[in-house]
């Protein structure tokens, strides 16, 4: 088991090394001129440049900056942000808070609606109920988040006058952002809960089970259910991380103060200490879940716990 754990700790270092490099590139191929950003509107000597480019280290080649860059950011030091002046940690974690808030409202959404609406329409295979759920979750999927906002938007903060329209403080704030990320998840998660289950309704020891006369809700939940979890778990894992990093759209419909409108905000001022911290910390998410999801596995199935040990 340990050795599997270690095994799979040793994907980190790849995996985040190659998205800081292409990361640390892509930033620095987008048009603008950093110490032009930081002196606005008047236009530097040559002097001048010279000295704010040595300060920001960009007199050095691009290899010797990554690797100073990549060096401060594993001892904790993220440097600071090229338009403000504050510490790009203080912004990064400031900012994921308050996306982690929506996310976790959201998956308290996702989880349970998504698995009960696709176990019922598992259940109820080729019934109306069925349908029905399809085709919401065909309708949810389809819909661009941007879409859903602006609809949550027009009904319950311009009509209905619940539910603030933007900005970010208590928790009415979190609750149209949250309800648009969560839409389209509940769909993707119940159709595939739904398959999952149903590709396991056809296996041998269901049809054993049938036979010795056990009941159609005992069957779906002692042993379908049961059975179908693995891709379920992957999905739900790879939505939390998706959450976190992929509020991008929601964020700036809504106006709230996320990691993911920080990332846009300083994409655009070419704030790219930011924007490799932001980077950088969604990477070690990604790879933080996928961990959790290969660990909770080998629990969840007894034959990868067997194929790791041979």
């Amino acid at each position: 088991m340990w050795k599997y754990i270690l095994k799979r700790l040793a994907y980190f270092i790849p995996t985040i090394l190659g998205v800081s490099i292409l990361t640390f590139t892509i930033v620095r191929l987008i048009p603008g001129d950093p110490v032009e950003i930081i002196l606005g509107r008047h236009p530097p000597t040559p002097e001048i440049r010279t000295y704010y480019q040595h300060i920001l280290g960009l007199d050095q080649p691009i290899y010797i900056q990554f690797i100073i860059w990549l060096q401060r950011m594993f001892v904790g030091n993220w440097g600071e942000s090229i338009i403000s002046g504050l510490s790009v940690q203080y912004l990064v974690f400031h900012r994921f808070i308050n996306t982690l808030q929506i996310t976790l409202l959201s998956i308290i959404w996702i989880i349970p609606i998504g698995i009960i609406l696709g176990v019922i329409s598992a259940y109820k295979a080729g019934t109306l109920i069925d349908k029905t759920f399809r085709l919401f979750s065909i309708l949810g999927w389809s819909a661009p988040d941007f879409l859903t906002g602006l609809i949550l938007i027009l009904l319950f903060s311009l009509h209905l006058k619940i539910f603030p329209s933007m900005g970010g403080g208590g928790i009415e704030y979190l609750i149209l952002p949250s309800l648009t990320l969560s839409i389209g998840s509940i769909a993707y998660l119940s159709r595939i809960t739904r398959g999952s289950l149903l590709d396991v309704a056809v296996q041998d020891f269901i049809r054993t089970a049938r036979a010795k006369g056990l009941s159609k809700t005992k069957i779906m939940i002692n042993h379908v259910l049961r059975n179908g979890l693995l891709p379920i778990v992957t999905i739900c894992g790879m939505e939390f991380g998706w959450l976190l990093s992929g509020s991008f759209i929601v964020e700036t419909i809504f106006s709230y103060p996320g990691i993911g409108g920080l990332t846009v905000q300083s994409i655009s001022s070419r704030d790219f200490t930011v924007v490799q911290g932001c980077v950088f910390l969604i990477t070690i998410i990604f790879c933080t879940i996928n961990l959790l999801i290969d660990i909770f596995y080998v629990y969840l199935d007894p034959r990868i716990r067997y194929e790791r040990r041979s």
